[in-house]
């Protein structure tokens, strides 16, 4: 796979443990290896924090994923309530800004917020809805 490593966001912490079993795979050692090379200054996972194993939480998988962008359509097939309803719910997890950035599709929303999102409109009976964009990258 061809990491364009320029994409990676400022300040992303890399990982210095090459030794652990899944380093092949993870962005943070991927990353490291690249930028190790080039970069004076580098921000990193304490590495007495790391748990070199597949169990570890600040693995970030080198696959491509899909994020969701924008769901400002969804509010013109929602009634009043149930729109009230996910709003609020959205909101009280991401913010006020975050809310909005999310819904104008400004801040793309990774698998586990997309999840998140799906599970309020299930809850509400309106699992049929979609987002406005799906885009595939890696979510670092």
């Amino acid at each position: 796979m061809n990491i364009n490593f320029n994409e990676m966001p400022s300040g992303y912490a890399l990982c210095i443990i090459n030794s652990c079993p899944i380093a092949a795979h993870c962005l943070r050692q991927l990353a490291m290896q690249a930028k190790v090379k080039k970069d004076k200054i580098i921000t990193i996972v304490n590495p007495h924090q790391v748990n070199p194993s597949e169990n570890c939480e600040f693995y970030r998988s080198d696959q491509i994923v899909t994020f969701t962008k924008g769901f400002s359509q969804m509010k013109k097939q929602m009634l009043p309530g149930q729109y009230d309803s996910f709003m609020n719910q959205l909101k009280s997890r991401f913010g006020r800004t975050g809310y909005f950035e999310r819904r104008r599709g400004e801040r793309p929303c990774p698998p586990e917020e997309t999840a998140f999102i799906q599970e309020v409109l299930a809850n509400l009976g309106l699992s049929h809805l979609t987002f406005d964009e799906y885009i595939k990258q890696l979510n670092w």
